[in-house]
């Protein structure tokens, strides 16, 4: 299957917004990290590629929090004792195309950015990636940053059950996605297996 025209000109969008803004920083990786490391620790992963990671910003930032989860002083490749391979085909520094598989692939926050109808074909490429493990992260909100043209092709308002739904595939991976959602309570963080 091949990728769609509105792919490429999100894809073009994107790039655009990467060299105009300071946004993707990666903050949003840093409340998964723990849980990632539990996942190459427990699975002996040895080799990582971040799927789609922007600037990769949040591989040179250092934890100064005592109330971290991370240690501080630390990166969080430090923290994981693995260094990542970093993919992003909006970000020229990292756009070439990861070659061979690894134990573990993360997505965090990306494949919103997807449009629907190209999400099983990069779907299929996460899982086709991973060895071992592939871990998707995505938050259930209003999206605030307007960066397509067409944002009614993408999956901005889609529950838990719709990602479930797109992302499970049968094999013998351990998936995760981890989702964030606003609620009346606060901020509520689910992992769900796939």
């Amino acid at each position: 299957m091949r990728l769609s025209a509105e792919y490429f000109a999100a894809l073009e969008a994107s790039k655009r917004h990467h060299a105009s803004n300071k946004t993707f920083s990666g903050r949003f990786l840093r409340p998964h990290a723990p849980f990632i490391k539990e996942i190459i620790d427990r699975l002996g992963c040895t080799s990582i590629l971040d799927y789609g990671c922007g600037k990769g910003a949040q591989y040179t930032w250092r934890n100064t929090d005592p109330a971290g989860a991370i240690p501080v002083g630390m990166t969080i490749e430090e923290f994981w004792g693995v260094e990542v391979t970093k993919f992003d085909p909006a970000y020229p520094p990292f756009a070439a195309e990861p070659t061979g598989t690894f134990d573990l692939v993360i997505c965090t926050h990306t494949l919103g950015s997807i449009p629907v109808r190209d999400l099983p074909v990069i779907v299929d490429r996460l899982y086709s990636l991973a060895n071992k493990a592939l871990y998707i992260a995505e938050k259930l909100a209003p999206v605030k940053k307007q960066v397509f043209d067409r944002p009614d092709l993408h999956p901005f308002e889609w529950d838990a059950k719709r990602w479930v739904a797109a992302l499970k595939r049968e094999t013998s991976i351990e998936a995760v996605l981890s989702i964030r959602e606003q609620r009346a309570a606060g901020v509520v963080v689910e992992r769900l297996k796939l």
